[in-house]
């Protein structure tokens, strides 16, 4: 286990590629259901304005976007053999993030009440992109700035379509 989260850790920081990540079928499963869960109660924890059913949905559409938009992509460059290092890799770095973000936001005083919550929210948000785009540069093998543009462009679609599964949000 602490190998396992050594090799997130370096990926995390942009020392390692995906390409040290594990790929049982297993295994990528239970990175991908830890990443939603994690992200589940934190988002819960932190004052989410969705139900529960719609958060789930959110976080559902969100990982499936991504996970489509990557093997599509690793797919026209002809590296779609590379999805699941690749997409674990992703999910457990954010796996990683979020319950960073976890720790730090109610020691800061949550989301609502101080400033300094919501940056260090935003810094950890553009970390995890860039930390996308990393991966996505190294499975891919194209520039740093392609996959980091990418990676911004899947969290926005993402984003959009998970607003369109959940509808308003009721205030």
């Amino acid at each position: 286990m602490r190998l396992l989260f050594i090799v997130f850790l370096n990926i995390a920081l942009l020392r390692r590629g995906p390409e040290l990540v594990p790929t049982q079928p297993w295994f990528v499963g239970s990175v991908a259901v830890a990443n939603l869960l994690v992200s589940y109660v934190v988002s819960n924890h932190v004052g989410a304005l969705l139900s529960p059913t719609a958060l789930a949905t959110s976080l559902l559409v969100t990982m499936a976007t991504l996970s489509a938009v990557v093997f599509g992509a690793l797919y026209i460059r002809g590296f779609d053999r590379r999805f699941p290092a690749t997409i674990t890799a992703m999910f457990g770095c954010d796996l990683l993030l979020t319950a960073l973000v976890g720790i730090l936001i109610p020691l800061t005083g949550g989301l609502g009440v101080s400033s300094m919550a919501t940056g260090i929210a935003a810094l950890i948000g553009l970390w995890s992109i860039a930390v996308n785009g990393f991966i996505l540069h190294r499975a891919m093998e194209v520039s740093v700035a392609i996959g980091i543009l990418l990676a911004f462009s899947t969290a926005l679609l993402g984003f959009m379509f998970s607003s369109v599964a959940v509808g308003p949000v009721a205030q």
